[in-house]
């Protein structure tokens, strides 16, 4: 399916996924790395949707032609993320005051500008219509440096990322004021960029940086990002994917 994106009303590619029943359920946008959505990757969707959430993910790249902009900035994704928002809120299954957001290294820089308002303006979204929470899998946090996260926020990464280091992210919660919404920094000892994605199982280097899947990390990162969407969407309950 395709939605168009808030900025510039382009149409981006999208996978949806929803648990079976009418609903209205909660809904999360779904955001992926600098590297494209393979389709192993869209099986995240699947899981999601496993837990009682409509899923979108959004494939940024399908409709204009690129494959990966791991060297370059990519300025779109919240324009097509608030696209994804928007299409989601107007869904009849769908509970428009219950979506979030989750992204995945450039896909959870994505998040982080979602979760602090960073990258609304000029967009074209109804005003009451906002994300309700995000979580970011291993986020450029230096790109959110003094940026006041103002939804509930999960951020997962992994000890040794070289691509993404963790001590950006720990700045960056440390830098959030008392009074704030609630943010949770995971760190994951031992564990580099990409720690969730089995195709990295032998692992890879991008750019002399390694990227490696970790089983331990992963399964448990499941379990942490599982409770956050249950604890800031509520979901009606556990249902199979349809």
């Amino acid at each position: 399916m395709k939605f168009e994106s808030a900025r510039s009303g382009a149409g981006i590619q999208g996978y949806l996924t929803r648990p079976k029943g009418a609903g209205p359920f909660p809904a999360v946008v779904l955001l992926h790395s600098c590297l494209g959505l393979p389709a192993d990757r869209r099986a995240i969707g699947n899981m999601v949707a496993g837990w009682g959430y409509v899923a979108l993910f959004v494939d940024d790249f399908a409709t204009r032609g690129l494959k990966e902009t791991c060297a370059v900035d990519f300025p779109e994704g919240p324009s097509d993320a608030f696209g994804a928002l928007a299409f989601l809120s107007k869904l009849p299954y769908v509970d428009p005051a219950r979506i979030g957001a989750l992204g995945y290294s450039q896909g959870g820089d994505t998040a982080l500008a979602i979760a602090s308002s960073r990258s609304a303006a000029g967009l074209v979204v109804p005003g009451d219509l906002k994300f309700r929470a995000a979580a970011a899998f291993y986020p450029p946090c230096a790109n959110a440096a003094g940026a006041r996260l103002t939804i509930p926020s999960l951020i997962l990464v992994g000890e040794l990322d070289d691509v993404t280091p963790e001590a950006d992210c720990e700045r960056l919660v440390r830098s959030q004021p008392g009074s704030r919404p609630e943010v949770k920094l995971v760190v994951y000892p031992g564990a580099h960029h990409l720690f969730d994605d089995p195709s990295y199982a032998a692992g890879k280097r991008l750019f002399g940086m390694l990227l490696q899947y970790d089983r331990s990390a992963a399964e448990h990162s499941r379990l942490e990002l599982r409770d956050f969407l249950a604890a800031k969407l509520a979901p009606l309950a556990p249902l199979q994917a349809r």
